[in-house]
């Protein structure tokens, strides 16, 4: 219910605004360039399945590593994850994930935001696909064992699941980061003189602050792996429409092709 709630005063405080505004016919705050951000939805949708491949193709997980998991061998600051195990969280801490894909579109209830909607859907496919290739090939490059397999109380048979070993970085943490952020940023840009923008950004940096928690409660992710998502996450929210806003045209975001992939580029132009 609360993620409903939250998701509701999305869209109740982008149509208030929207009914309140004076709409300008020739209002463009957003650039679209076909060329630039074509490479960077490609290189990011190949960089996304790349991760996917990363994962999928990480050996299984086998009995003898099991005991190996030591929870002093942790941060202090971790240790306490390893007691934790709730399938509830677990189910809330999703519930919060894939209502976050809903909040780009709730500034579809203002035509400032319609008026460029192509441009917007866009910007939230590029933060997505950014931010999820990002966290995956961390995923499967450190293979951080969850906190759950630390825990005596949880059956082989789901510590030995495939999924197991993939705690850092916390993607739940990271997607709501990303799309909390972002839809907060966006409505900064349309709304800049809204007396509602301190409670859209409040919605934005509390959702995934929530689902962090649940995902620790789960058993899921460590702390190190929730701070590390969520820093990524509004990172990315913040800058894709950042640097897609037309009044910051000296400032340039790009994917640049490099020998082992493909990597981001900020530039900005000193005159």
């Amino acid at each position: 219910m609360k993620t409903l709630r939250l998701l509701f005063a999305f869209v109740c405080f982008s149509s208030s605004v929207q009914s309140q505004s004076h709409i300008d016919d020739h209002f463009h705050i957003y650039n679209w360039d076909w060329q630039k951000d074509g490479y960077i939805l490609t290189g990011s949708l190949f960089a996304w399945g790349g991760s996917q491949l990363l994962k999928a193709s990480a050996d299984k997980i086998t009995l003898s590593d099991l005991p190996t998991r030591d929870p002093m061998n942790l941060w202090g600051i971790d240790r306490g994850a390893t007691e934790n195990y709730s399938l509830d969280a677990q189910k809330w801490s999703d519930v919060f994930l894939y209502s976050s894909f809903l909040l780009p579109f709730t500034h579809y209830t203002g035509l400032k935001c319609r008026k460029q909607g192509f441009i917007v859907a866009g910007m939230a496919f590029e933060t997505f696909l950014i931010n999820d290739a990002i966290t995956n090939t961390l995923k499967a490059l450190t293979k951080r064992f969850r906190p759950f397999t630390y825990n005596s109380e949880v059956s082989n048979e789901i510590k030995l699941s495939n999924g197991a070993r993939y705690s850092f970085a916390s993607g739940h943490a990271s997607n709501t980061a990303a799309l909390g952020f972002f839809s907060a940023k966006v409505f900064s840009d349309l709304y800049p003189h809204s007396k509602w923008k301190p409670v859209i950004w409040t919605l934005g940096v509390t959702l995934p602050a929530m689902t962090g928690y649940l995902r620790y409660r789960a058993g899921k992710h460590f702390p190190t792996d929730i701070i590390a998502g969520y820093a990524l996450g509004a990172t990315i929210g913040y800058l894709v429409p950042h640097f897609h806003k037309v009044s910051n045209d000296d400032l340039s975001l790009n994917l640049i092709p490099v020998q082992n992939g493909m990597m981001l580029s900020f530039t900005k132009t000193l005159k």
